[in-house]
């Protein structure tokens, strides 16, 4: 045992020369590296961790300074201090490269000054990409001016409870990205100004933001291709007269709502909107409300794909007689109902918006459709679209309750070149094989209006059953 022991022990010691060698060799072609390859390298880790590479030799001690990315969010520790003067010591020591991305995520309190130098200086290092959350101010604040003149920058992230103070000069020339969070707009004219100096802008996104006594406001983006608006009650705000936002986009494809309509929107000239998704949500209807989806509708008028919540059509009845001025949706091929709330096929608002989609292809109702209506209700006049277009319907949620059965009964009898109707059970009814099988029966023997209608009846948990 011991004599085959004295044999193993140099080999062991030659393996860990060895591993030690290979380990060596790895350091040196890593440090052989161009500077360039290594802040690259450097650019995917935590701005944190990049600055620790400077014990590794003299030649790594001030490399971590030029790199482009620099990110001093909610990794850092939780001592404010510390990430204030860490921030100070990176852009002190910051040499002549460019920033392509700066994100900063800190409490203001009284160092206003302070950390407008930091957004100063990044700038002047031509950033491109820069993401501002800011917090707990205790004072007067005002982002840089520098920032509203930026030629470098390519997408801005700004999310701060303050109000946005606006100089009078402001020009984003190469802004191609903009999103806003909880930011108070409060000088109309300014504000004007903001929202004209986007020349290049190709995405928006507005969220929780208030427009504090603003009564009018133009958003004009030539090149914008993506709206996305968010509002909600929590930033107690109040229905009253809102303020009129007129959208001047006419390369807009897809817009994005959801809230509570505290203010009215208007796209002016929309031509090639292809996708649009409004998600309302309302404790209570009324004419305002209304008047407020009627208006944002008829912006939508050319849009290919639309996707409503169930608030939406519940508005439209406090319409008046703007119900019968709805818009006419001459290229909408597909209209998805949201999960949520079952749709009632009754509904004026969802009746009208039928009505005006004459090349309607397909329906999609996520949670539902039932009718309240009498078993001899009748669906006339009859949309067009119903005789001409609609071939495909899907239907989830299907509890096969009376209200239920009377609205898939109307759709069956009155689309006459419907091709196939998709039932996805409930979940109460997953389980219960017996009552699916016999829905399913009663399904098959309604009088359908196309002959070549098939019926799917699926289940996410077996087998799909087809007529």
């Amino acid at each position: 045992m011991e004599k085959t022991c004295l044999i193993k022990e140099p080999q062991k010691k030659q393996k860990l020369n060895e591993e030690d060698q290979d380990i060596d060799e790895n350091n040196k072609c890593l440090g052989d590296l161009p500077e360039e390859i290594l802040r690259h390298i450097l650019s995917f880790l935590p701005t944190k961790d990049a600055v620790r590479t400077s014990l590794l030799s003299k030649r790594w001690e001030y490399l971590w300074a030029s790199i482009p990315n620099l990110d001093f969010g909610r990794s850092f520790p939780a001592k404010r201090n510390l990430l204030m003067n860490f921030v100070e010591r990176v852009l002190c020591l910051r040499d002549s490269y460019a920033i392509k991305q700066f994100t900063l995520s800190c409490d203001v309190l009284h160092d206003a000054s302070r950390v407008n130098r930091w957004i100063s200086a990044v700038v002047r290092h031509n950033v491109q990409e820069l993401y501002i959350k800011l917090d707990n101010f205790k004072g007067k604040f005002s982002l840089p001016y520098c920032l509203f003149t930026c030629k470098t920058l390519i997408s801005l992230h700004l999310r701060m409870s303050y109000i946005l103070k606006l100089p009078t000069t402001i020009c984003f020339s190469n802004l191609k990205t903009l999103t806003i969070i909880k930011v108070t707009f409060s000088d109309e004219y300014l504000t004007q100004q903001f929202f004209s100096g986007l020349p290049v802008l190709e995405n928006l996104c507005l969220k929780n933001c208030s427009w504090k006594g603003l009564k009018f406001v133009h958003l004009s983006a030539p090149k914008l291709h993506s709206l996305s608006i968010t509002e909600l009650k929590w930033l107690n705000l109040s229905y009253g007269d809102g303020c009129q936002i007129m959208i001047f986009a006419l390369g807009l494809k897809k817009f994005d709502y959801f809230g509570e309509l505290f203010n009215e929107y208007c796209l002016y000239k929309s031509f090639s909107l292809e996708r649009a998704e409004i998600n309302v949500i309302l404790d209570n209807a009324s004419a305002q409300i209304a008047h407020r989806m009627y208006k944002l509708l008829i912006g939508l008028s050319n849009v290919e794909v639309l996707s409503l919540s169930l608030e939406v059509v519940e508005a439209l009845r406090d319409a008046g007689e703007r119900l019968y001025h709805m818009p006419m949706f001459n290229n909408l091929a597909n209209l998805v109902f949201f999960e949520g709330s079952t749709i009632d096929l009754g509904c004026v608002g969802l009746l009208r918006i039928l009505h005006n989609s004459p090349c309607l292809k397909t329906m999609k109702f996520s949670w539902g459709i039932s009718l309240r209506e009498n078993d001899d209700w009748k669906l006339d006049p009859l949309p067009p679209c119903f005789l001409s277009h609609l071939k495909w319907i899907v239907v989830r949620n299907y509890d096969g309750d009376k209200e239920e059965f009377f609205a898939m009964k109307i759709l069956l009898k009155n689309a006459i070149v419907l091709d196939e109707i998709d039932i996805y059970c409930s979940e109460r009814l997953a389980g219960n094989l017996e009552k699916q099988v016999n829905l399913c029966k009663q399904l098959i023997e309604i009088p359908k209006g196309s002959q070549n209608c098939e019926i799917v009846f699926l289940n996410p948990w077996q087998d799909v059953v087809k007529q």
